[in-house]
């Protein structure tokens, strides 16, 4: 997405300019966003130059990183959309130059390395709730010799940004959680037991409730029986704009089992499981691929010739999705943002007899990531750690750890930073780009190859 701006009094002219990142076939996020010790940053070179080969006064270049969230609201003729930006890094002066206003040069190369917040919001789609979470990279480069006649030219590239540290096998996320409610008059006592609070799309996930008469009331009533019982898992978006509503919530699943039995201090024991809703099979790219023996789908006759071939079975077709977006992240999953939240509640409504109805809610946290996907990613992050333990010392990692605010690790970051890499207007850089040396000035000319280290 480009823009152009320019001064008053100077013209528009053609878009000089060619902002790109360096060419990679994997993300420019490294590490593990959400393991701090892994040292997540985003990586990668900017890449300045003009499209027809000429040079160009170049004063600064600006980088900024943006979160974007974006919710759909359902109308009554069509729908309406609100968002809000924010942003998470700023550096206005990534590039300027070391002498004087302006620099005449053919092309410039910048290393980034943006560290990722501890907070970060993953990016995702919830098409249930219609809320979305992406993240921009924005570069401004601002050209001319004067500030009467400077231009101002700026470019966006999305960037995927994934978190890891809500997987479902996580020691916090896999110990019991032991709760025990009460009635309002004080009759009944319900206790309840989840065993892991983080699930992902097509986990089990189970629910163990027991209801007996409240031992430590002296006024217990006779006969006390419990009618039903309702489990419920819902999904609520909350908004934190004036323009949206407050709060809107999706129940996912419901199941109501009949009990009518009588109470006593023994307790009735009811138990629920169901699987987690998954809306798709995209978190397959995560599990090990399964060997493909075609004598098991293939007769075998000496008459007939077998062609083998790849297995045309095994290959997914995925729906285009808008930029940004994960393939594995187009479904609900518990964010914490400033615009908007996505939260999950288990439900449990229990209706007596001779004793008050209550509700029990618990939370519960959703990952994108189910528990099989996650035991390959887990492997992926403690190689990730020790990569970084590698690269950035002990020492470092301590630091990064334990700091306190975002302006706090940036300053961190900034030692491993690379300098820019400036190319001159000259014969010598001219070629580094690419070009043919005897045809150096003749803007016409494109370059033999896209690039030369």
């Amino acid at each position: 997405m480009r823009f152009q701006s320019s001064s008053v009094g100077y013209p528009k002219q053609e878009y000089p300019l060619t902002i790109f990142l360096e060419p990679t076939a994997s993300t420019i996020v490294f590490g593990c966003p959400g393991i701090p010790r892994s040292i997540p940053r985003i990586e990668t070179i900017i890449h300045i130059r003009t499209a027809n080969g000429s040079s160009f006064m170049i004063r600064s270049v600006s980088i900024v990183l943006i979160t974007r969230q974006k919710v759909t609201v359902p109308a009554k003729l069509g729908s309406t959309e609100a968002f809000k930006e924010f942003k998470i890094y700023e550096d206005p002066l990534a590039f300027r130059p070391m002498n004087g206003f302006s620099q005449h040069v053919l092309g410039v190369d910048l290393p980034v390395m943006i560290p990722v917040p501890k907070d970060i919001i993953p990016s995702g789609y919830s098409p249930t709730l219609g809320a979305s979470t992406t993240h921009y990279l924005a570069i401004k480069v601002v050209t001319g010799e004067t500030s009467g006649v400077e231009a101002s030219y700026i470019d966006t590239f999305p960037i995927v940004i994934k978190t890891y540290d809500t997987l479902p096998l996580y020691r916090q996320f896999n110990e019991p959680v032991v709760e025990q409610h009460k009635s309002q008059d004080n009759q009944v006592l319900a206790e309840v037991i989840v065993p892991v609070t983080s699930v992902g799309p097509g986990d089990d996930l189970d629910l163990h409730c027991k209801l007996s008469t409240n031992s430590a009331n002296n006024k217990v009533k006779k006969h006390l029986a419990t009618k039903q019982v309702t489990f419920q898992l819902k999904e609520y978006l909350e908004c934190f704009d004036g323009g949206l509503p407050p709060k809107k919530e999706n129940k996912l699943y419901t199941k109501t089992s009949q009990l009518n039995k009588e109470i006593n201090t023994q307790g009735v024991t009811e138990h629920f499981s169901i699987k987690f809703p998954q809306l798709n099979d995209n978190l397959e790219v995560y599990y090990d691929p399964e060997p493909y023996i075609i004598e098991n789908e293939v007769f075998v006759d000496n008459d007939t010739t077998i062609v083998e071939s790849t297995n045309i079975a095994t290959h997914k077709t995925i729906e285009r999705i808008p930029e940004g977006l994960p393939i594995t992240h187009l479904q609900s999953y518990t964010v914490s943002g400033k615009f908007y939240s996505i939260k999950f509640e288990l439900i449990l409504k229990i209706k007596l007899s001779k004793a008050k109805d209550f509700d029990i809610h618990l939370p519960l946290t959703v990952c994108p990531f189910d528990r099989k996907s996650s035991s390959n990613l887990l492997k992926w992050i403690m190689h990730e750690c020790e990569v970084a333990k590698a690269r950035f010392g002990r020492e470092f990692i301590d630091q990064f750890f334990s700091a306190g605010n975002y302006d706090a690790i940036c300053t961190l970051m900034n030692r491993y930073k690379l300098p820019p890499v400036v190319y001159k207007n000259c014969k010598e850089d001219w070629i580094k780009l690419g070009f043919a040396g005897d045809q150096f000035g003749d803007c016409d000319m494109k370059n033999l190859v896209s690039y030369i280290d």
